[in-house]
C-alpha cells in the first residue's frame, strides 16, 4: 500500500513552495489510495520557530490537507537515531571530522585526513562507497543525474546533533514510507539517503521531485529571502494557484469549496503533468 509523508521544518510559517509541495504529495498519495502522514523534522532546536509547531498543522488543515493517524516528531526518535549511527560505526561507514567550515573542501565534504585519525571529536561523516548512484529513477522525470556528490557528508553534528541525512533517512525507512514527495532542490539529499539505505541493506522508497517556487529573482522561496506565509484566509485560491503552478487541471471556476476542490484534483492527478515548468 502506498505511504506517503510531507515533513516541513519548524523554522516558520508554511509559504507557497511548501504549499505546492505538500499538495502534491497530499494528492500523489490520495490518487493511488495511499495514505499520508505529517512529520515536524525537529531536530534543529536553535533554527525552530515554536509557533510553527501550531501553525503549520493549521494551515494543513485550513486548506483541506488532513493527514492519517497522529503528528509524528522526529525529535521522538533520537534513541534510533544513535542506535543507527553505531550500526553504521561499527560497520566503518563513519568517521570522524575535526573540519571547520572555512577548511571543508568543494560541496562541504572533509577534504582533509580526519578519515584516518583516531581519537578525535569532532562532527561525525558518512564515507560514501565507490559504488554510490549517481542516478535517481524519478517518479516524475524518469532517470535523473543527481551531478558530483561529496565523498562524504555530515551525519551527526559538532554540536551534538543528529543530522538531516540520517535521521530522515532511517526514519523514512523505520515509518514505512513507500514513496517521499519534495522539491527537487532534495535530490541530491534523496541520493545521499538512498546509499544510507543500501548500506543498512533495505530498500528505498521511491522518490519524485517537484519544481521548487522561486520570487521574482529566481531564488527559492525561504524564510531567508523573506518568503510570505501562506493567507489561511484563502485557501481556495492557494489551491487553485498551487495546482497551476504542479501543471494539472483546473477546477471548474464555480467551485469554491476546498474538499470539491481537492477532490477534483484528486481523482485528475497527472504524474506526466509534473516534468513541466509551470507559472
Amino acid at each position: 500500500m502506498y505511504r506517503g509523508r510531507f515533513a516541513p521544518s519548524p523554522t516558520g510559517p508554511l509559504h507557497m513552495g511548501s504549499l505546492v509541495t505538500a499538495l502534491g504529495s497530499f494528492l500523489d498519495a490520495r490518487a493511488h489510495r495511499g495514505e499520508w502522514y505529517l512529520r515536524i523534522d525537529d531536530i534543529d532546536p536553535p533554527r525552530h520557530d515554536k509557533s510553527s509547531f501550531e501553525s503549520i498543522p493549521l494551515c494543513l488543515e485550513r486548506h483541506g490537507l488532513i493527514w492519517d493517524g497522529s503528528i509524528i516528531l522526529q525529535s521522538q526518535r533520537q534513541e534510533a537515531h544513535e542506535n543507527y549511527l553505531s550500526k553504521l560505526r561499527d560497520n566503518n561507514y563513519l568517521f570522524d571530522c575535526l573540519c571547520t567550515r572555512a577548511t571543508l573542501g568543494e560541496f562541504g565534504a572533509c577534504v582533509s585526513n580526519c578519515r584516518g585519525r583516531e581519537d578525535i571529536e569532532g562532527s561525525v561523516r558518512f564515507h560514501l562507497p565507490s559504488n554510490t548512484p549517481q542516478t535517481i529513477n524519478d517518479l516524475f522525470l524518469g532517470e535523473q543525474q543527481a551531478g558530483s556528490l561529496p565523498e562524504n557528508f555530515i551525519v551527526k553534528r559538532r554540536d551534538g546533533l543528529i543530522a538531516y541525512q540520517l535521521a530522515t533517512a532511517v526514519d523514512d525507512l523505520d515509518e514505512g514510507y513507500t514513496h517521499v514527495i519534495r522539491g527537487e532542490d532534495l535530490l541530491q539529499s534523496s541520493l545521499r539517503q538512498m546509499v544510507v539505505h543500501q548500506t543498512l541493506r533495505r530498500p528505498s522508497p521511491k522518490y519524485g521531485h517537484l519544481a521548487i517556487v522561486t520570487d521574482e529573482a529566481g531564488n527559492k522561496l525561504s524564510k531567508q529571502t523573506g518568503a510570505l506565509a501562506v493567507d489561511t484566509e484563502a485557501p481556495s485560491a492557494n489551491l487553485r494557484h498551487a495546482l497551476a503552478f504542479l501543471g494539472q487541471p483546473s477546477p471548474p471556476t464555480d467551485m469554491d469549496c476546498v474538499s470539491d476542490i481537492l477532490h477534483h484534483a484528486t481523482i485528475n492527478w497527472r504524474r506526466d503533468a509534473l516534468n513541466r515548468r509551470n507559472l
